[in-house]
């Protein structure tokens, strides 16, 4: 037997701090995005190979896994780039969701311009799964073995 139909607005949210003594807040506990793109679960591979790399510098340097300087590096390094990510899949989800017939005309275009540009259409997927910049080991390795 089904139950009653439930619904949850898919909003976004993003936590204040993502960081506490001895605790860190990763994917989805730090930020909720909506799934317009799937990019939730991008960002939450993102935050935790970030954590992998400081927590395996930390062990290295004798420091404390839960110190607060791990921890903090951890928040510098994801909170800026998920709150650009959290913004831009705002920003697309009003665009995509107006049927205005200029801006219809004008989003049709852009996007006719992204996929005839191999080199644009190229940077666009690697910015949106999260593989550009300074890269944390994980996502780098992924990241050379797309190039292949």
């Amino acid at each position: 037997k089904v139950g009653p139909r439930g619904i949850f607005p898919l909003a976004r949210r993003h936590t204040d701090r993502y960081i506490a003594e001895g605790v860190a807040l990763i994917g989805d506990a730090a930020h909720g995005i909506h799934p317009l793109a799937g990019q939730g679960v991008n960002l939450g591979f993102l935050d935790a190979a970030v954590m992998a790399d400081l927590l395996r510098d930390a062990a290295a340097a004798g420091r404390p896994l839960g110190g607060w300087a791990t921890l903090r590096r951890y928040e510098r390094a994801r909170k800026g780039n998920n709150l650009e990510m959290l913004t831009l899949m705002d920003l697309f989800k009003q665009l995509f969701s107006n049927d205005h017939q200029a801006l219809s005309l004008l989003r049709n275009l852009g996007l006719d311009l992204a996929d005839a540009s191999g080199p644009l259409k190229h940077f666009l997927m690697r910015r949106a799964m999260g593989l550009t910049g300074e890269l944390p080991l994980l996502a780098g390795q992924y990241s050379q073995a797309l190039k292949r």
